[in-house]
């Protein structure tokens, strides 16, 4: 992000009506979707009607000069909890823009975590990348909220105090359990935020010292209580010590969901056409894909939580909006 003096001269550049890239560019920032949602952010108007929505120069840069997060001495990306717990992203997986973006920063800001806290430097790195150049929302939340909130000390012995690291696990266990439009956010693992949350503490405390996290314990507080899910929760915390960055395991359900559907029923339940359902059963088989769509049981139903989760991983599904499908089948 650029100074209030860099961007008074880039400002002092651009001609008397800018548009939106203008006013980025010369702000440092990604884009400005944010700020025009703002009811004080200067209206534009369009060109002779074009595309192109154009601004006053000079009003633009007073309502930027008379932010908060423009002033000297604010204090920068340091101060994102606030936005980070109100982030509501329509997508589980998140590129470096769309990062940007959401919490109000620039690319380069992102960009700058990942330099600063490399895996080769640090026991709790910033997230990685997959192979796609995209991360998780919720592993990226639960990061910058440890980062005002740091794992307990250990103690003289060296090892950690079990009762300050439950406390401490548990801090944001309740978060996105709130159902919302009668749905409740779940990421590419099947868990809510707060889940993700317990998990990625979790795994930070397993590899900082000799106190261990106990996964019956862990299966238990995260209300994980269907057949095989402990068994899944410490393979998945294995592969996360192993270091291994993208994490598709087939998730179980965490949603006390225990309804079957077939096809047509999947359809009607999550807004699809039946077709792509049809067309995801085809398509991602066992034999086709790394994860597969759930299996039918004898019936040719499906447990409509797994089936959500699915969708949710393999972004055919928004987790913010599970009544609308994604663009595409």
């Amino acid at each position: 992000m650029k100074n209030i003096t860099e961007v008074e001269r880039a400002f002092a550049e651009l001609p008397e009506r800018v548009t939106a890239a203008q006013i980025a560019e010369a702000t440092g920032r990604a884009s400005i979707h944010n700020w025009v949602k703002d009811p004080t952010f200067p209206a534009g108007e369009k060109d002779h009607g074009g595309l192109a929505v154009y601004r006053d120069r000079d009003k633009v840069f007073e309502w930027y000069a008379a932010q908060s997060f423009a002033r000297p001495g604010r204090p920068g990306p340091r101060g994102l909890e606030t936005k980070v717990l109100s982030a509501q992203p329509t997508r589980v997986l998140l590129d470096t823009t769309e990062l940007a973006d959401l919490l109000d920063l620039t690319r380069r800001a992102v960009t700058k975590y990942t330099e600063r806290y490399p895996a080769s430097e640090t026991k709790d790195p910033f997230p990685p990348a997959d192979a796609d150049g995209k991360r998780s929302w919720s592993q990226v939340r639960a990061w910058f909220l440890r980062k005002n909130d740091p794992m307990p000390k250990a103690g003289e012995g060296g090892a950690l105090d079990w009762a300050d690291v439950r406390v401490w696990l548990l801090k944001r266990a309740a978060d996105g359990a709130e159902a919302v439009d009668g749905h409740v956010y779940l990421d590419e693992l099947g868990l809510t935020v707060g889940q993700r949350d317990v998990v990625e503490r979790a795994r930070l405390a397993r590899g900082a010292s000799d106190t261990s996290v106990p996964v019956e314990w862990l299966t238990e507080v995260l209300h994980l209580e269907e057949p095989g899910q402990a068994q899944w929760l410490a393979e998945l915390l294995d592969l996360m010590d192993a270091g291994h960055v993208a994490l598709r395991p087939q998730a179980p359900a965490t949603a006390r969901e225990s309804r079957r559907l077939g096809p047509t029923g999947l359809a009607r339940e999550f807004g699809l056409n039946p077709e792509s359902i049809k067309h995801y059963i085809r398509a991602y088989t066992p034999e086709k894909a790394t994860d597969p769509f759930p299996a039918k049981d004898d019936r040719r139903t499906r447990d409509v939580a797994e089936v959500r989760a699915w969708l949710i991983r393999n972004r055919k599904l928004r987790p913010a909006e599970p009544t609308e499908s994604a663009t595409g089948a």
